[in-house]
């Protein structure tokens, strides 16, 4: 093949978490693997952007998107919405959520380049909802 360096790049990463691949003006993507904090056994907390909407898509193995769906965003209306491999899945700014994945899972994310804890924030689920929803992905989905 001709050398196209300046004209093409071709990324991948097998590694753990999130890598970003690709970074162009105000959005990057990445390639999301396995991470123990996404791990149906260490659910513990939701997250939501102020500034981005995140943008999944399912390339390997498995993921569920926890969504609060409560109005005021109080984390009492949360639900799982398994991923189909090949859709796009779009997370609105503001909306707080989790992944919950397999270990074999590859995921390709897009979101705004300056996201971080700074413009984000976590909610801490409590133990009756961590119970809850571990024994609901366990028996639906892992």
């Amino acid at each position: 093949m001709e050398k196209l360096e300046n004209q093409l790049s071709i990324e991948e990463y097998s590694g753990e978490g999130l890598k970003r691949v690709v970074e162009s003006g105000s959005w990057f993507v990445g390639i999301k693997n396995y991470k123990p904090f996404n791990d149906v056994d260490n659910l513990s907390a939701l997250e939501r952007h102020f500034l981005t909407d995140e943008v999944f898509v399912l390339l390997e193995g498995r993921c569920v998107l926890l969504i609060d769906r409560s109005p005021d965003q109080s984390g009492s209306d949360i639900v799982s919405v398994p991923m189909e491999k090949g859709l796009v899945y779009c997370i609105k700014k503001g909306v707080w959520h989790n992944t919950i994945v397999s270990r074999d899972v590859k995921i390709i994310l897009v979101e705004n380049r300056d996201t971080s804890m700074e413009n984000s924030a976590m909610f801490d689920l409590s133990p009756e909802q961590i119970q809850s929803l571990t024994k609901e992905l366990k028996a639906k989905y892992f």
